[in-house]
C-alpha cells in the first residue's frame, strides 16, 4: 500500500475528494476539500466557484444542527454549531441571530458573561454635549411597600406616602385639595401615587430624583407642567424611503397631534420633541417596527427530459412499372463516319406491334432497417436570494434579436439608395426568474414567482426576414411553503406515439407478410418538464418579549407609562418552534424523482384494468414471500372540536425493499375536510428525496402516491409513510379507511399489501 501525504495531493485530487464528499452530502468535508483545492490553484475559477457554492450549504447545515441542539437544551453545543457556521460563512446573518439568542439563554441560566470592553474616554468636543442634563426620573430613598387605610385630605395622603418612601411632595398653588377615602395594602410607591392621582384627579411632575410636584390633572396644566425632551432615533433597517415613511406615519398616528416629529431621510433618522413617556413609547415602537428584514434563498430546479425513439423496418417492393412505345432504329456506317436513324411511329407499326416495340421501366425496391433512440436531459438549477417583500430577478441565458418593423430611410433623408431599414429588439432566452418572497414568523414563506425557461428551437421566414422560433415553459403563481419544503410548481408530460405503414396494398396489411411487402415505421416522443423549488430562510426577524407583550400607556388624554421592576426578561419568543426540515434534499433531486413519478402516473388504467392502488393478485412479477406490507391509519387521541385541525398518520409495517406506495383513503366529507398531505420519514430515512403527490378525487376520496428517487434501493422495516392534516367541519364520526393499497419494490415488482381503517370523533 502506498500512502500519499496530504500536502502532496494536487488541486485536482482535492477537488475530486470534495465532489465525492458533496455527493454523499458531507458538506463539512466538501468545504475543507474545496478550500484546499482553491489554495493549491487560486487562479482556477472552477475551484473558487465550487467553494463558494458549498459554503452556504455547509453553514446552513450547522445552523440547523444548532437549532436542534438549542431546542433540546444543549446550549453549549448549539453555540459551537453556530460559531462553526459563522466561521464558514461570515455573512450568514441567521447564524449570528441564533448565536445571540443562545447567548441570551445562557446568560439567563447564570452562565458567565463576556467581559465588556472599557469605554473610551469622550473627546473634548463631546464633553459639553454630555454635560447636558437628561430626563429626570424619580428615585425614592426607600422601596418600602405602602399600606394606608384612611379618609383624609389629598395633600395629607401625598405627604404620608412621601414620608414612607423618602420623597418630597410639593403642591401647585392653584390646586384645591379634597377629602378622599384611600385603602392601600402593600403597594409600591409608583402604584400608590397612581391610585391617589386617579381618585383625586391629580398628576405629579418629577422635579428632582426625590421631589415631585402635584397639580390638578387638566389639559392646561398638562401643557404647562409636562416636561418636554428632544431625542434622535436612528433607523438601522430602513433600506428605502418608504420604510422610514411607514414608521414615521405609525408614530404620528399613535401619539398626540401636539408631538413634533420629523424624518431626516439623508441620515435615516427621526427627531422627536415630546414628553419622556412619549419618547419612551416611540422608542418601543421603533424597536418593534425597525427590524431586519428576513431573507430567503430559493433553490430552483427546472428538469426537462426529451426522448425520441424511431424504428423503421420492412421491404419496399417496386411500386410502379412504366411502358414506353418505341420503334426500331437504323444504323449505317462508312469508313469515315457512322449514322443512326430513328424511324417515326406509323400506323403500320401499330398494326404489327410486338414485344420489341415496348420499353419497360421498373422502379427500385428498398430494404429498410433503422433504429434511432435519442435521450436528452437538461437540468437548470439556479439559486436566488431575496429580501422579504422585495422583488428579485435572475436571468441566465442570452439575448436574441427579433425584427419588430421596418422603415424606408430614403423618405426622411432624401437618398433613395439607402433602402428599407429593419428595426430589431432583443428578448431574453434561457432561465428567467422573478420572485417576491414574504417570510412569516411561523417559518413559512409565501412566494410570488414567475419562472420562464425558453430556448430557440428553429427559424422561420416572414416577409423575407428570418425570425427565430422560441419555445417557452412558464409558471406564474403564488404559493406558501414551509422552510425547506420541496414544492412542484408545474409538471408537463407530453407523449406522442406515431405509427405508419407503407407498402403494397393488401399484402402490406397481413401479419408477418407486412414486413416483406411494406415498411413499418414507429416513432415515440416523450417530453417531461418539472419545476421544483425549495425555500431556505437565511435571515430571520428575531422577536423578543419586548415586541410581543402589551404595555400600559395611560389614558386617552395623555400618555403615562408604568414601570415594573420585575419585567426585565427579553426571552426569545417563537410563535411556532422552529423544526428543521427532515428532508435533506435539493430541488435537483426532487425534480429527478418527480419525472419518474409522472411517467408512472401517465399510464392510465383502461377498462377492465386494475387501478394502481388496488392490491394485485399473485403473478410472476409479484413478490409473495413473507407477510404482506401492512398499512394502518393512526387516528388522533381523544375527541376533536369543530373548527380545529388535527393530523392522522399512515403507518407502514413489515416493509421489505419498499420503493413506492400508492393508496386511496376514504373519509366523510360532511364531517372532515382535507387540508394537506405531507411525506413521512419512512421512505426518506437514509436522506434520499421522497416524492409525494396527492389528488382530492371528491366525495371524501383522496389518492396518494409516494416513491423514492430512481436507481436507489427500497426501505425496510416500519415507520410513518405519510401524514394527513384534516379540519373538523361538523360534529359526528368519520371513518378513515384505506380502500385501495399497493406497494412496489426497487425492481418494480408488486408487493402484497393490506390496509385498515380507524374512526375519528368530532363534537
Amino acid at each position: 500500500m502506498t500512502t500519499i501525504a496530504a500536502h502532496a495531493q494536487s488541486a485536482k485530487a482535492w477537488d475530486k475528494r470534495g465532489q465525492k464528499a458533496e455527493a454523499r452530502e458531507d458538506y463539512d468535508e466538501a468545504y475543507e476539500d474545496y478550500g484546499k483545492a482553491r489554495a493549491k490553484a487560486p487562479k482556477d475559477l472552477r475551484y473558487k466557484t465550487r467553494l463558494e457554492r458549498i459554503r452556504f450549504q455547509a453553514a446552513a447545515m450547522h445552523v440547523d444542527r444548532g437549532r436542534v441542539l438549542r431546542q433540546s437544551g444543549d446550549l453549549t453545543g448549539a453555540m459551537t454549531e453556530f460559531s462553526r457556521a459563522i466561521m464558514i460563512d461570515p455573512s450568514d446573518q441567521a447564524a449570528e441571530q441564533e448565536m445571540a439568542i443562545a447567548q441570551q439563554q445562557l446568560n439567563a441560566l447564570g452562565a458567565p458573561k463576556a467581559t465588556a470592553e472599557p469605554e473610551q474616554k469622550p473627546s473634548d468636543s463631546q464633553s459639553e454635549l454630555r454635560s447636558l442634563s437628561g430626563v429626570t426620573y424619580l428615585k425614592p430613598m426607600s422601596d418600602t411597600l405602602v399600606t394606608l387605610h384612611m379618609v383624609e385630605d389629598t395633600k395629607v395622603i401625598y405627604q404620608a406616602i412621601g414620608k414612607a418612601v423618602g420623597i418630597n411632595v410639593l403642591f401647585d398653588p392653584d390646586y384645591t385639595s379634597k377629602r378622599i377615602p384611600i385603602d392601600l395594602t402593600n403597594m409600591t410607591y409608583s402604584d400608590a401615587l397612581r391610585v391617589v392621582g386617579t381618585l383625586a384627579g391629580t398628576f405629579y411632575k418629577t422635579v428632582t430624583p426625590n421631589t415631585i410636584f402635584v397639580a390638578q390633572n387638566t389639559r392646561t396644566k398638562r401643557t404647562d407642567l409636562d416636561e418636554v425632551a428632544v431625542q434622535t432615533f436612528y433607523l438601522t433597517n430602513a433600506s428605502q424611503a418608504a420604510d422610514a415613511t411607514e414608521i414615521l406615519t405609525a408614530i404620528r398616528n399613535l401619539l398626540d397631534t401636539g408631538v413634533k416629529v420629523y424624518l431626516v431621510p439623508s441620515q435615516n433618522a427621526i427627531v422627536m420633541r415630546a414628553t419622556p413617556d412619549q419618547l419612551m413609547l416611540a422608542q418601543k415602537l421603533l424597536n418593534d417596527l425597525d427590524r431586519a428584514k428576513p431573507e430567503v434563498v430559493v433553490d430552483v430546479a427546472v428538469l426537462e427530459v426529451n426522448r425520441d425513439k424511431i424504428r423503421n423496418l420492412g421491404i419496399t417492393l417496386p411500386q410502379s412499372i412504366e411502358l414506353t412505345p418505341q420503334v426500331a432504329t437504323t444504323t449505317s456506317s462508312s469508313s469515315s463516319s457512322s449514322t443512326t436513324t430513328t424511324a417515326s411511329l406509323t400506323l403500320n407499326n401499330l398494326a404489327h406491334l410486338n414485344a420489341n416495340n415496348f420499353g419497360v421501366t421498373i422502379g427500385g425496391g428498398t430494404l429498410t432497417a433503422l433504429l434511432s433512440d435519442s435521450d436528452t436531459r437538461v437540468l437548470q438549477n439556479p439559486k436566488i436570494r431575496a429580501t422579504d417583500g422585495q422583488k428579485a430577478s435572475l436571468k441566465i441565458g442570452s439575448r436574441i434579436p427579433i425584427a419588430t418593423g421596418s422603415y424606408s430611410a430614403g423618405v426622411s433623408t432624401g437618398v433613395s439608395s439607402v433602402g428599407v431599414q429593419t428595426q430589431f429588439t432583443y428578448i431574453d432566452v434561457g432561465v428567467n426568474i422573478e420572485m417576491t418572497p414574504t417570510v412569516h414568523y411561523d417559518h413559512e414563506v409565501t412566494l410570488k414567482m414567475k419562472i420562464e425557461v425558453s430556448s430557440e428551437t428553429g427559424q422561420t421566414t416572414i416577409s423575407d426576414v428570418t425570425e427565430p422560433i422560441i419555445s417557452q415553459r412558464t409558471i406564474d403563481q403564488t404559493i406558501q411553503l414551509k422552510e425547506g419544503e420541496p414544492s412542484i410548481l408545474a409538471g408537463l408530460l407530453d407523449l406522442e406515439d406515431t405509427r405508419s405503414n407503407s407498402g403494397t396494398p393488401g399484402l402490406a396489411e397481413l401479419p408477418l407478410l407486412k414486413y416483406v411487402f411494406g415498411t413499418q415505421s414507429k416513432e415515440v416522443k416523450r417530453d417531461e418538464v418539472v419545476f421544483v423549488l425549495i425555500p431556505h430562510i437565511v435571515r430571520e426577524s428575531v422577536l423578543t418579549r419586548l415586541n410581543t407583550r402589551a404595555i400600559d400607556t395611560g389614558t386617552g388624554s395623555s400618555v403615562e407609562l408604568r414601570r415594573d421592576a420585575d419585567l426585565h426578561s427579553d426571552a426569545y419568543v417563537e410563535p411556532n418552534p422552529y423544526k428543521p426540515s427532515t428532508s435533506d434534499t435539493t430541488a435537483a433531486n426532487a425534480a429527478s424523482s418527480m419525472v419518474q413519478l409522472m411517467q408512472q402516473q401517465a399510464q392510465r388504467p383502461g377498462p377492465g384494468e386494475i387501478a394502481p392502488g388496488v392490491p394485485l393478485p399473485s403473478t410472476a412479477s409479484s413478490v409473495a414471500a413473507g407477510p404482506p406490507v401492512n398499512l394502518s391509519v393512526v387516528p388522533p387521541n381523544g375527541t376533536q372540536a369543530v373548527g380545529t385541525t388535527f393530523q392522522t398518520s399512515v403507518m407502514l409495517n413489515n416493509g421489505r425493499d419498499v420503493y413506492s406506495v400508492p393508496l386511496q383513503l376514504q373519509f366523510d366529507p360532511k364531517v372532515l375536510e382535507l387540508v394537506n398531505v405531507d411525506a413521512g420519514e419512512f421512505l426518506g430515512k437514509d436522506g434520499q428525496a421522497v416524492s409525494l403527490v396527492h389528488r382530492d378525487e371528491g366525495n371524501g376520496l383522496v389518492t396518494i402516491s409516494t416513491s423514492r428517487p430512481p436507481g436507489v434501493a427500497g426501505m425496510s422495516g416500519q415507520g410513518n409513510l405519510c401524514t394527513l392534516t384534516f379540519k373538523a367541519k361538523a360534529a359526528g364520526d368519520s371513518t378513515l379507511a384505506l380502500v385501495r393499497v399497493g406497494a412496489k419494490n426497487s425492481a418494480q415488482a408488486n408487493l402484497p399489501a393490506v390496509g385498515s381503517q380507524a374512526v375519528v370523533h368530532v363534537k
